[in-house]
């Protein structure tokens, strides 16, 4: 009897998205919190799933409908013709979070299917499969996730055709407060309540606090760095769908908060700080601002940190 092929599991990390001004085009990946897919080469040809864990039953197990299958599936099509995968996917992020929940499992998904089928595929071929798979999950093939989780750090993306992916500089001292309220936004809702037509004044004035949060990035100034994330496009439309938002926003950025905005669609809030302690104390005060709001939800204090990658490689 043939002896089992090994299993590869990788780990794809939450991420931020957005920033303020970078709608669409900006997201970084955080240090701790993700999703884990295990992968093994199977004889038949196509993508199987085995099983799905964490997501209390929620999850389509269709394999063109769920997130980590069809990131596998656009893969083995395009680079891997008649080979098949057999997955696992763990759920550690909460769906519809705003914390890019679809995106870390497909981005898991490729790393693991590359690494198992030892494809060797460079980094802008996994986004774009996983970035396939978002399309399928929200409608919309944005990469401002998956593009981070794969490459790990804050990526802002110039380009979509072809895929352009700039990594910009971390600061050293730059800490997250990230709190998932009890409520969700689906990404289609949140997408929805957008302006159809924005003020030219006000798109020259979000084109500004883009480059002035790049040359924050770059200069290590996070002072400057939380003037620039700000939005008075994207953000004032969601507000309204997360339940005490604008409160909890404002006593962050009364505790001395760098920043405080909505992380992707949402509900996740996030706090920028500049020492672990402060991003503690943002975090209880984002806690008690949303339990009064009768949201009461889960968070966690993070870093930047790097992009997808195999944590298993032989795991039997």
């Amino acid at each position: 009897m043939a002896k089992p092929r090994p299993w590869i599991e990788a780990f794809a990390p939450a991420t931020v998205s957005n920033l303020g001004p970078g709608f669409d085009c900006l997201g970084l990946a955080v240090r701790s919190e993700g999703d884990r897919v295990r992968a093994r080469r199977r004889d038949e040809a196509g993508v199987a799933l085995l099983e799905v864990e964490g997501d209390g039953g929620k999850l389509p197990r269709e394999i063109d409908r769920n997130t980590a299958t069809v990131a596998a599936t656009w893969l083995l099509e395009r680079h891997a013709p008649g080979r098949g995968v057999e997955l696992m996917l763990h759920k550690g992020l909460p769906l519809g979070s705003g914390l890019g929940s679809s995106g870390a499992s497909a981005c898991a998904a490729a790393v693991a299917v590359d690494a198992a089928l030892e494809l060797g595929l460079p980094a802008t071929v996994l986004v774009e499969a996983a970035r396939h798979a978002e399309g399928i999950a929200c409608g919309t093939p944005h990469p401002d996730n998956v593009a981070p989780c794969i490459v790990g750090g804050i990526v802002l993306i110039p380009a979509l055709d072809p895929l352009r992916l700039v990594s910009l500089p971390v600061p050293e001292r730059l800490w997250l407060a990230l709190y998932t309220p009890g409520c969700s936004v689906a990404t289609a809702d949140a997408r929805a309540v957008l302006p159809a037509r924005v003020p030219l004044s006000d798109t020259v004035t979000q084109a500004a606090r883009l480059g002035l949060l790049v040359h924050a990035l770059h200069e290590g100034d996070l002072a400057l760095l939380g003037e620039a994330v700000v939005d008075d496009i994207v953000e004032p439309a969601r507000a309204s769908l997360i339940p005490g938002y604008l409160e909890a926003k404002a006593a962050c950025v009364e505790a001395g908060a760098l920043a405080c905005s909505i992380s992707g669609a949402g509900p996740t809030t996030f706090a920028l700080a500049d020492d672990e302690l402060r991003a503690r104390a943002l975090l209880e005060i984002l806690e008690e601002a949303y339990t009064h709001a009768g949201v009461p939800g889960r968070g966690f204090v993070d870093g930047v940190g790097p992009g997808a990658r195999v944590t298993t490689p032989r795991l039997h």
